[in-house]
């Protein structure tokens, strides 16, 4: 399989999971609105609140440096070196959850709500079991058993919520509420089992005993310190519109701030699946671009201009898809406010079109993060998003001054394209050959041309019935 069809691969399959989960989440929110009052949700939302903080501390941050790096083991034929970062990986975040869980266990001894609180812990660690099958499959860019995951994530998760009343009943439905997310974690790491053994055979009996803790030192002080701190950097950039918009426009102007950003993000969701299947790609083929043999430089060129071209044709074709979904938003933006949110929320729309501005570029900023992960530059990634918060931070007190939400989405969209320039001329720097203009958007190539005629040819063919 070439790698633009696995590229075309990895994109489908996520785009799938993405409308599966947009449609089980929506389904599953109104049985639970159903099943709770507002003060019982208020309180789900905290138990679960409680979870993701735990979350956090499962990898800390380190999951993408470890699918990048495994992606570069296989690509520079070391399966040994992939098979023991798997393994450390996997002692890692079971030692962090196992540690959650007694934690999460003793609060709730304290706080006499033993029950509850184990629940949340045994989420956490049946979630982390999950985690290391789909760190195995996304690394080795099984990208259909990444999405086969999610999907049965779903679909477990809203069929017992749809069989609550059957198998817990009317009392204490918050309790039984809570429930279902361990109990759909139980039921996934069944299958998640079943999927890692076929993933898991390449490395099967390969030795790991000549590679020591000492040999991840240097991941770890090279590359996962890095990524360690860049999460609390962009959980602050995400936050910094809410606190200021709060502080200085008030209530009413978060509301359709945040409606607009929800409604984008419903969007933007079936986007972001490109930059999961470019990110063990790019670091897999750009070791075996690397790992040719000297002797051999057409070969190693070859291999080199595969990821090229994959990257270009990625790029124009996400502009042009981003674009053309941008203009249909603009003009459809109020059915879909209504949708969502409902009437009252259609002061949002404003918001929503100029939001949608940002797919375009997001077409150009989407391979710098696989691309810098491929070639070591964690510090880079995360001096990108300090520099990218400070000018939000920056930026959206006079947005929000000059013109209350919509200011703050016109300093989210400076920004954007400030942290897009800053990214475009760190890649060049750091990596020319994998550095794509972005002019290219515009030009039609033979790749296009012979796409195009497929195309056509399928057309064709599925008019004439098959």
């Amino acid at each position: 399989m070439t790698i633009w069809q696995r590229i075309r691969q990895g994109v489908a399959v996520l785009s799938l999971d993405t409308a599966v989960s947009l449609l089980t989440g929506v389904i599953g929110a109104r049985l639970v609105f159903q099943y709770l009052s507002v003060a019982d949700y208020g309180q789900l939302a905290l138990y679960i609140s409680f979870y993701t903080i735990g979350a956090v501390f499962l990898d800390l941050g380190m999951t993408d440096v470890f699918v990048a790096e495994i992606a570069r083991a296989r690509g520079s034929h070391k399966p040994d070196w992939a098979r023991f970062l798997i393994g450390r990986y996997s002692i890692l975040v079971m030692s962090a959850a196992t540690l959650m869980l007694v934690v999460f266990v003793v609060i709730g001894a304290q706080r006499r709500d033993t029950f509850i609180w184990s629940a949340i812990g045994a989420y956490l660690w049946l979630s982390a079991l999950n985690l290391t099958a789909t760190t195995l499959f996304h690394s080795t860019t099984r990208y259909r058993r990444v999405a086969g995951q999610s999907i049965t994530r779903n679909c477990i998760r809203l069929l017992l919520r749809a069989t609550l009343p059957w198998w817990w009943g009317r009392q204490q439905q918050l309790v039984g509420v809570m429930l279902v997310y361990p109990m759909t974690e139980a039921a996934l790491t069944l299958l998640s089992a079943f999927l890692a053994r076929g993933a898991w055979a390449e490395f099967r009996g390969l030795p790991t005993a000549h590679h020591t803790l000492r040999d991840l030192v240097p991941l770890i002080t090279d590359k996962g310190v890095y990524a360690a701190l860049t999460l609390p950097v962009k959980r602050v950039m995400a936050q910094l519109p809410v606190w200021l918009i709060t502080s200085m426009a008030g209530a009413a102007a978060l509301g359709a701030y945040a409606a607009a950003e929800e409604a984008y993000i419903l969007i933007f969701s079936f986007f972001g699946s490109l930059e999961t299947t470019l990110l063990p790609l790019v670091s897999e083929q750009g070791q075996v671009s690397l790992a040719t043999d000297a002797n051999s430089e057409r070969t190693s060129q070859l291999a080199q201009d595969r990821v090229r071209v994959a990257l270009r044709q990625a790029q124009k074709y996400t502009f042009w898809l981003g674009l053309g979904v941008a203009i249909a938003g603009i003009i459809g933006g109020r059915w879909l406010i209504l949708w969502i949110a409902g009437e009252s929320y259609l002061v949002a729309l404003p918001l929503l079109r100029l939001f949608l501005l940002l797919l375009p570029l997001n077409a150009f900023a989407q391979s710098h993060r696989p691309i810098l992960h491929a070639v070591g530059a964690q510090k880079w990634i995360l001096l990108l998003q300090v520099a990218s918060t400070i000018l939000q931070a920056v930026l959206l007190p006079i947005g929000i001054w000059a013109a209350k939400a919509t200011g703050a989405v016109w300093a989210v969209l400076v920004r954007s394209l400030g942290a897009l320039a800053m990214g475009q001329a760190v890649v060049q720097h750091l990596a020319p050959e994998l550095w794509i203009d972005p002019r290219g958007v515009v030009r039609i190539e033979e790749f296009d041309r012979r796409l195009w005629q497929a195309l056509r040819q399928r057309l064709g063919f599925w008019r004439q019935g098959g």
